[in-house]
């Protein structure tokens, strides 16, 4: 059976695993980069995802978080701040923390997903 990517299941099943290792980002292409992120945005809009993930400061945090439409709270602009957008970073609703955060894709050393 074909996902919508046109790969077979078997297929799926070892990049999903490779996915969920340390550093898989980091060694892949850029086109596996943007199928990676479209991948997790995906699962993340369907129900919570755990994220481990090195924080800047170099601690590991694992992060229970989602994108999932009715769960998350829409962000509300408090400062004249412009952020500057940034592809290699995926901002989620924290779901333990009740607000937005954001991790580097780079940084991510493992995911979860509870079915």
């Amino acid at each position: 059976m074909n996902d919508f990517y046109g790969q077979d299941q078997d297929s799926m099943i070892a990049q999903t695993e490779y996915q969920n290792t340390a550093n898989y980002y980091v060694k892949a292409s850029d086109i596996e980069k943007v199928a990676f992120k479209k991948w997790m945005k995906s699962m993340l809009a369907m129900g919570p995802m755990f994220v481990t993930f090195k924080k800047k400061d170099g601690t590991e945090r694992v992060m229970t978080c989602t994108l999932q439409e009715g769960v998350v709270v829409p962000h509300e602009k408090t400062t004249d701040r412009v952020k500057e957008i940034n592809d290699e970073v995926c901002a989620v609703w924290d779901i333990d923390k009740g607000a937005w955060r954001s991790f580097r894709y780079d940084s991510i050393t493992n995911i979860r997903i509870d079915i």
